[in-house]
């Protein structure tokens, strides 16, 4: 078997909590969708009448963790000093602090990562590490339209890089564009296979249905490993919830058991890990997962599994406590212009909270192609009581038989809800199939449902008296 994707026409679906985005170099990014961030101004102070002000950009970086990442960025930071008026100093300089994005999931590296690009680019305009740089920071903003113009720049230059496909292919991907995401994916598979070409290919393999493909594209990805853990401990996570989402939890547990295993504070691991733990039934696990993500600060996944695991036991004035921490965080990344508002509508919806919020929250997405978003669209929909655009919505999620349980669950329900008893039995039954534990508070529903449904079915059939 190669890596070679499978043509348009054999492509099936999927929908995913994360993001995939690229540097140049080796970049693998995890994101959530995010409203567009305005970039930050360009320094307008000149030190020496050629070099903008070097020292404001610098003074502006926060200090530096003792990771690779930090190392990385320090070593950077040198080079600039020692050489200002290099554009290479300053590319380096923005990878470091891409990398550091990746490693902390802190949106303010992207602005750090911008000035490093920028000044590289008033140095050099036609470098094109730089402007696949910059395409990165622009992508990770959702800022699509600019990322591509910058990444289509870069290859203008030097079609052979491989970076650049890479980030149009994961603005394809996020816009719903899955054949053209194929193309872009595979076009930075032929020029460089490597765990960032994989694991992008793997990513939307999966998304389109063909797992089985997805898994082995992803166990290649990881094998081939990558200069930063984080890199790597991304894919040992995406391969972990993909196993997962199949039923197969103790598989997903033993991938990754060796990060939990050397310490790994990384979120996606840390994530995975609880939502495999309370799979199995091991709420204490996934209890301690998820206080170790907020131990770095708040975190959105982690607050809505502690909630959820209280109120599983019972607990529902402690599980209230961790939702009002969600609506807080959710309050305090609004202010700063990187909240995820799909993320929270998806929240208010399925924990039935301040539904005209989540059908405010989730509107402008109503006619996404992307099909984690449509799910999202079409469950606010039918939990506001607007069944046709429900089923609508829902349409476009299944378009690429994801093999996702909480999305079947959502078909199951939103079919019931509009009479079509064939299609909710259908799609319940697949959502229990795939992971019968797919989510603490959901699935229970989805039992329940499903028995009703298979009551109705038994009772048309008997003969009448």
């Amino acid at each position: 078997m190669d890596s070679t994707l499978p043509p348009p026409s054999s492509r099936r679906f999927i929908a995913v909590t994360m993001c995939l985005t690229a540097a140049a170099g080796t970049a693998l990014v995890w994101t959530n969708l995010r409203p567009a961030v305005a970039p930050v101004a360009p320094p307008a102070v000149f030190v020496d009448g050629t070099v903008p002000d070097t020292l404001s950009i610098l003074a502006a970086l926060p200090r530096a963790a003792a990771t690779d990442a930090g190392k990385a960025r320090a070593a950077a930071v040198a080079r600039v000093q020692a050489a200002p008026q290099q554009a290479a100093a300053w590319v380096t300089l923005g990878d470091a602090l891409a990398q550091e994005q990746r490693d902390t999931g802190s949106q303010d590296f992207y602005n750090h990562a911008e000035a490093a690009y920028l000044q590289a680019l008033r140095l050099d305009a036609k470098d094109t590490n730089a402007m696949t740089g910059l395409a990165w920071v622009l992508g990770g903003r959702h800022l699509f339209d600019h990322s591509m113009e910058w990444a289509n720049k870069a290859l203008a230059i030097r079609p052979e890089l491989p970076a650049p496909y890479g980030i149009l292919g994961d603005a394809a991907l996020e816009l719903g564009q899955y054949d053209d995401a194929f193309e872009h994916y595979q076009k930075m598979m032929d020029l460089r296979p490597d765990l960032s070409s994989w694991s992008r290919g793997a990513h939307l393999l999966w998304i389109t249905g063909d797992k089985s493909k997805a898994m082995w594209l992803m166990e290649r990805a990881l094998k081939a490993g990558a200069p930063y853990a984080e890199n790597t401990a991304w894919c040992r996570a995406r391969l972990a919830m993909m196993l997962y989402h199949d039923g197969a939890l103790l598989p997903a547990s033993q991938i990754i058991e060796p990060a939990l295993a050397a310490g790994s504070r990384n979120t996606p691991i840390l994530v995975a890990a609880s939502r495999i733990a309370a799979a199995r039934g091991d709420l204490s696990a996934a209890k301690k997962h998820s206080i170790t993500i907020l131990e770095s600060g708040p975190q959105h996944d982690a607050l809505v599994m502690l909630g959820d695991l209280c109120a599983a036991e019972g607990d529902k004035e402690a599980a209230e406590k961790y939702y009002q921490r969600v609506e807080a965080l959710h309050a305090s990344l609004k202010a700063a212009g990187t909240d995820d508002p799909l993320a929270m509508a998806r929240f208010l919806a399925d924990h039935d909270r301040n539904l005209t919020e989540a059908l405010r929250l989730a509107d402008p997405a109503k006619f996404t192609k992307n099909v984690l978003h449509a799910d999202t669209v079409a469950w606010v929909y039918f939990k506001n009581g607007d069944n046709e655009k429900a089923v609508a919505a829902m349409k476009r999620a299944l378009s690429r038989n994801t093999p996702d349980a909480e999305l079947r669950y959502h078909a199951g329900m939103i079919a019931a809800a509009a009479g079509d008893k064939t299609s909710a039995r259908k799609h319940l039954q697949a959502a229990l199939s795939f992971n019968s534990q797919f989510s603490l508070l959901q699935a229970p529903i989805a039992v329940k449902t499903l028995d009703s449904l298979a009551s109705v079915a038994t009772a048309s059939v008997e003969p009448s008296p």
